[in-house]
């Protein structure tokens, strides 16, 4: 499971009984809405060197895509969907199709029973500039991401049971033949299946008891096709709240988990080195699965629960896990038009695992999703003001096949008032990879570090008119003898409506990446274009 599913799995009932009411916020049957926009754009596109080497680039996008926001009593939903076509001008822009957006959306099937589904796709670098901007060249990977599943709750007297299950799966498509310079073959990530089943039956404090009790059970599995990797994680346990005050209460949990990581061993060449092809290692079919981690053991934690109004929750929790001491946190703000979230998480995780749990936070009938006006690409935040916005940069960074040990801490912001619509996101993640003994390149114990932040701005001066602002940074500190990578840039976009269905557009911007052993590079950007809207 992922850490963020853990500490929701964990407090969900703990969160409602100290608070004595629904968590989250009720609809009413008024507020139903549907707007839907599909449009066709061109853009005309034009970077140049500020500093380094490189030529004076001019490309064509031509994009098509939908836009949609769906809030019923049943149904709630916001799809951002684009497919963009770039024409180069010259052999340094060959052309290119990309394909990103964001799709998130619940189904209430009847009482207590829905049905929930995301996705995302978007573009990575693969030339060894883990977590920089992609452009259009020719080392750029396309992912794609997404679950579905249902969940069900209900109350049979005092009561409370819950249940649900995801099937997931992600994919990253490359041609990456790791023949550029300062390149190296990792075992690149290809795709995985995973399974995600929850469980649990509980009574909140003062119904049967003075303590609130929990009993939650739990499977995950992912398949993935690299080495034929095979990630499985069995737990049980039990959690209790103890009220202490109106809005402070004691939470603490104990349970079993076993953990197993298997894969099968790589084709080798005459010099015993792993075999590699279009930068993923070649499976040894018949090769025998080897458990490469094995985790069964008794887990605890312990923390506080302070809830001063049902806007506000903050949780802790210190425990053992994974034959170590974890510690986890999380804080929580709701305002009438505004939202903060703050994680900090600690857990066995990998690539297409972290995609589905980044995917499942997504949620809402309104989410600002930002886009790099020269790219067409996801900038890496969906910000909302009414919670469930969530940051794809750290998952993003770094892609491999391995499995991780995963902590960090992440912090969103978004605000939406009047005219001015506000987002930040920012973070820092520390991955220790979980390989075998003598494994080429990513061995055991050695890890990857990231740290991203981003902001937006947006300002509308009336229907007619408004502005964007992006600001962005990253840095990804590499293992072994990867690059580490800087990456930061921002830009401006005006937005004029030329008429109900036709509107224009035009940006500035500044991108600056500096890798190990390489030249500083800052590319100047501007952008012109048009879009019709249906």
């Amino acid at each position: 499971m992922t850490v963020r599913q853990w500490i929701s799995g964990a407090s969900s009932l703990a969160i409602m009984a100290i608070a004595a009411m629904p968590a989250a916020h009720a609809q009413s049957g008024s507020q139903r809405r549907m707007n839907v926009t599909p449009y066709l754009g061109v853009d005309q596109i034009v970077t140049g060197p500020l500093k380094g080497e490189g030529d004076v680039l001019t490309y064509t996008n031509v994009t098509a895509g939908v836009t949609a926001q769906v809030q019923s009593r049943r149904v709630e939903a916001v799809v951002d969907l684009q497919y963009n076509h770039s024409f180069g001008w010259n052999s340094q822009t060959p052309d290119q199709d990309a394909i990103s957006g964001i799709l998130s959306t619940q189904v209430n099937l009847a009482r207590g029973l829905s049905l929930h589904a995301g996705a995302l796709a978007t573009r990575v670098r693969t030339d060894g500039l883990s977590g920089a901007t992609p452009f259009n060249d020719s080392y750029n990977s396309q992912v794609y991401a997404g679950y579905i599943g249902p969940s069900y709750a209900t109350q049979v007297g005092d009561i409370n049971l819950n249940a649900s299950y995801r099937l997931g799966y992600a994919r990253v498509e490359d041609n990456t033949n790791a023949d550029f310079p300062g390149a190296l073959p990792i075992g690149a990530f290809a795709d995985s299946w995973t399974h995600n089943l929850m469980g649990s039956v509980g009574f909140a404090p003062g119904t049967l008891l003075p303590v609130g009790l929990t009993a939650s059970v739990g499977y995950d599995r992912e398949d993935a096709s690299q080495l034929d990797q095979r990630f499985e994680d069995k737990w049980g346990r039990v959690d209790a709240i103890l009220p202490v005050s109106r809005t402070l209460a004691l939470v603490g949990g104990v349970g079993y988990e076993k953990i197993e990581i298997s894969q099968r061993s790589p084709v080798l060449d005459t010099n015993g080195t792993p075999l590699i092809r279009n930068g993923r290692y070649v499976t040894d079919k018949s090769s025998p699965r080897t458990l490469i981690y094995d985790f069964d053991d008794i887990i605890w934690d312990a923390g506080v629960l302070w809830r001063p109004s049902r806007r506000t929750t903050l949780e802790a929790r210190v425990g053992e896990r994974y034959g170590g001491m974890t510690y986890q946190g999380s804080f929580t703000w709701q305002g009438r038009d505004s939202s903060f979230a703050l994680v900090v998480f600690d857990g066995i995780d990998s690539f297409g695992r972290m995609m589905m749990g980044n995917i499942g936070a997504l949620s809402g009938s309104s989410l600002d999703v930002v886009r790099n006006p020269f790219t067409g690409d996801l900038t890496g935040c969906a910000f909302s003001a009414t919670g469930g916005g969530q940051c794809f940069n750290d998952a993003l960074s770094g892609i491999t096949d391995a499995n991780f040990r995963y902590r960090g801490v992440s912090a969103q912001y978004a605000l939406q008032r009047g005219p001015w619509g506000w987002g930040v996101g920012a973070g820092y993640s520390q991955r220790k990879f979980i390989t075998p003994r003598g494994q080429a390149v990513l061995v055991r114990g050695s890890r990857d570090e990231n740290w991203y932040g981003n902001a937006s701005m947006r300002y509308s001066f009336s229907n007619q008119d408004s502005v964007d602002t992006v600001l962005y940074v990253n840095y990804f500190d590499a293992s072994d003898a990867r690059p580490n990578v800087a990456n930061y840039g921002g830009y401006t976009s005006y937005f004029k409506n030329l008429s109900r269905r036709l509107s224009a557009s035009a940006s500035v911007g500044v991108d600056g990446a500096k890798a190990d052993d390489f030249d500083t590079v800052i590319s100047a950007m501007g952008q012109v274009g048009l879009r019709y809207s249906f």
